[in-house]
């Protein structure tokens, strides 16, 4: 069974009460030594003016000792005691409190302060000599210190633990009305429909509350553009599968039906196509995808373009002459950039298989590697018909495809090129391609950290 932590709420009181508790005994401690300190000053004043009275009443007397009566009128009265000595010859007690003991006590200086235990109690003495031969000792109990100490430090320290309760009972409403816009904030989410995205108001909001609300505001629109984003890859996998599915579905019809055998296989070749361009489309729709989940988080290895480069070529070099166009490499050395190699074959195979696609039989496609101030840059050229330069800005998205429609294509690999180039933080930009038609694409990768 798991235990649920601790509330904001209650985690200020414990800790504000937890301060104020240790604040209260350091005080209490601190009060209670100096109450020490304060009493011992003042008994011992007590016993030395105790000493000079004695000795001033002292005279002569009969020669054996004198005892107070046993009087009990106050419960500090056992616990202070005095002798009154003759020391004119032999000593000679003449006169002690009824809690002195009849000989001078062990340990006793003769003189000045001493501390001695007497059955089983600590005494402080205090040893005064009178020029007429008297001694005086007078002497308190330590206890009574102790417990003169603790009734200050506790008198001084009754307000602060009666107030704990009230303080509390102040705190707990004190923070109840200062959490009050943090409850109608998780009030609001908790009220929000999973579709409701729009930023959470910031006007009147505490100063400390602004951060987390600014925060979820922009999360919220990071949801937005990614559920916008989904929203129109949906529509637009949907409509473009719709129709290689339902040119498909036609053809296999007409095969079926078609007593004519040529016909019929003209009608499965026609569908073989279609299936084609379906698993390229499909390729192509998860290629996307999966580089939508991408964050643009910096690659940490390093990518030789140029060999790279020459990898693509060589796999498309195939298609290539089977229309005899011809593919030209032009590099500079050291264009190594950080990155991910897999994303940058995708982006040169797609780049250089557009140019490939679009330009005529016998035509021309260069792609080259350079470097500028630090930064590597591709191009890929050629000399087909080219875009109008009007709709070179449309160039990159989703299924919008310029120039001969009768080329096999989906409309999706410049958008994943740029995607690619988004997450390597590259510009990628369209102009003019070879012999001043056909279209040119220019990548241009930021400088090595």
């Amino acid at each position: 069974m798991t235990t649920r932590p601790p509330s904001i709420q209650s985690r200020l009181i414990l800790l504000v009460l937890g301060a104020l508790l240790a604040v209260e005994l350091v005080s209490g401690w601190t009060g209670y030594r100096r109450a020490l300190h304060e009493a011992d000053e003042l008994l011992d004043a007590q016993l030395v003016q105790y000493a000079q009275i004695m000795l001033s009443l002292a005279h002569e007397g009969r020669d054996d000792e004198v005892r107070l009566p046993d009087i009990k009128a106050h419960p500090y009265q056992s616990k202070l005691m005095f002798q009154i000595w003759d020391m004119k010859g032999a000593p000679r007690l003449m006169l002690r409190s009824p809690e002195a003991p009849h000989q001078w006590p062990q340990g006793v200086k003769p003189s000045d302060y001493s501390e001695v235990t007497l059955a089983g109690h600590a005494w402080r003495f205090y040893v005064a000599k009178g020029d007429n031969g008297y001694v005086v000792l007078a002497a308190h109990d330590l206890h009574i210190h102790q417990e003169l100490a603790s009734q200050i430090a506790l008198s001084n320290m009754s307000p602060y633990l009666l107030a704990v309760p009230i303080l509390a009972v102040l705190l707990l409403l004190a923070i109840r009305r200062g959490l009050k816009p943090l409850h109608a904030l998780a009030a609001d989410l908790s009220a929000r429909d999973p579709q409701r995205l729009d930023e959470l108001p910031e006007a009147g909001l505490p100063r400390e509350l602004r951060p987390p609300v600014r925060a979820m505001n922009q999360l919220f629109g990071r949801i937005r553009m990614a559920m916008d984003k989904e929203r129109r890859f949906t529509s637009d996998a949907a409509h473009e599968l719709r129709t290689p599915i339902a040119a498909l579905r036609a053809q296999l019809q007409v095969a079926e039906r078609t007593p004519d055998p040529e016909e019929r296989q003209a009608a499965i070749a026609k569908a073989l196509r279609g299936t084609g361009r379906m698993t390229h489309l499909v390729a192509q729709l998860l290629a996307l995808a999966r580089l939508e989940a991408e964050t643009a988080d910096k690659p940490d290895a390093n990518v030789n373009l140029d060999d790279l480069l020459h990898e693509v070529v060589a796999g498309l070099a195939p298609q290539a002459e089977s229309r005899g166009i011809q593919v030209k490499i032009d590099t500079e050395p050291d264009c190594v950039l950080a990155g991910n190699a897999e994303l940058l074959r995708v982006l040169l195979r797609n780049l250089i298989d557009n140019a490939i696609r679009y330009v005529p039989d016998a035509g021309r496609v260069r792609a080259g590697l350079a470097r500028e101030g630090g930064r590597v840059v591709l191009t890929v050229a050629d000399n087909g018909p080219g875009v109008a330069v009007a709709e070179r800005d449309m160039l990159g998205q989703r299924f919008h495809r310029f120039g001969n429609q009768a080329v096999e294509g989906v409309g999706l690999g410049l958008s994943i090129a740029r995607r690619i180039a988004e997450l390597h933080g590259a510009e990628l930009t369209f102009g003019e391609g070879l012999e001043g038609r056909g279209l040119g694409v220019r990548v241009r990768f930021p400088a090595n950290g």
